[in-house]
């Protein structure tokens, strides 16, 4: 299996030199981890050979779930950022795009990482030491009030009409906790603007654009579509913001904390 997912791994490799059009960020390199069959197949790039090889194989100790995808610091990698997929992220074109997701996440966390801080839901999170917050805080997702509110920032955000977003993010955030609206901002940024990047790169490739979490019920997939397409409005009026993360933090916090 190390040479079959190395050949694929390096196939995506070719086509990340076509994609830093798009964003610098790709002509930046991650270690790529496969969890498969209890084990952990790691691969990191070679700048002096200019593609992927093989580094190691070892037990699957950080018990990664069938089809994940997902970037974190890795032991093995001396805690380097790594973008963590199975091989079923190897089934098909479109599954293997979203390794070019999970980059977007080693970039934003390699250079962006302190931005988190801002927020008191990240420094009370660690203080309690919850580590899976990110994936499982009690978001209302079922509250009718709010729904109500998603729905109409959803309508909005169809509409393309900046003012009309703006007016119903800021009726959104009335209706949340300030903890839960923290963490509305900072999932709609960091899954936001991944997922962004994403359909940039799903658009040059000719593939359908990723528009999952976009209706009810409502579940942590609402703050990926409704991020990256608030995101696509801000930079179409601020083109600067589509490299700018931390300008781009800032202009996301505004409904919320003006409100």
């Amino acid at each position: 299996m190390v040479d079959t997912f190395l050949e694929q791994i390096n196939e995506l490799n070719e086509l990340q030199k076509d994609l830093v059009s798009i964003h610098p960020l790709f002509a930046e390199h991650y270690p790529v981890v496969v969890a498969f069959e209890s084990l952990l197949y790691i691969y990191d790039y070679s700048a002096e050979k200019g593609q992927y090889e093989w580094v190691k194989t070892v037990p699957d100790d950080l018990n990664i779930p069938d089809e994940c995808l997902a970037a974190m610091p890795v032991p093995h990698m001396d805690e380097r950022m790594c973008a963590i997929v199975t091989d079923s992220a190897f089934q098909n074109f479109e599954q293997k795009v979203y390794l070019f997701h999970e980059y977007v996440h080693c970039y934003v966390y390699e250079n962006y990482q302190e931005i988190g801080y801002r927020l008191q839901i990240k420094h009370r999170m660690e203080k309690i030491r919850r580590v899976t917050w990110e994936l499982d805080y009690e978001f209302p997702y079922e509250d009718e009030n709010v729904v109500q509110r998603i729905n109409s920032l959803l309508s909005a955000l169809k509409s393309g009409d900046l003012a009309l977003v703006q007016a119903a993010r800021k009726a959104l955030f009335s209706s949340l906790m300030e903890e839960q609206g923290e963490y509305w901002n900072w999932l709609e940024w960091n899954e936001g603007y991944a997922r962004y990047i994403e359909n940039r790169v799903r658009e040059k490739f000719g593939l359908e654009l990723n528009h999952v979490g976009g209706s009810a019920p409502y579940n942590r997939l609402v703050f990926y579509e409704c991020g990256s397409e608030y995101i696509s409005l801000l930079v179409r009026e601020q083109p600067a913001l589509h490299t700018d993360l931390e300008q781009l933090f800032n202009t996301i916090l505004v409904e919320r904390v003006q409100e």
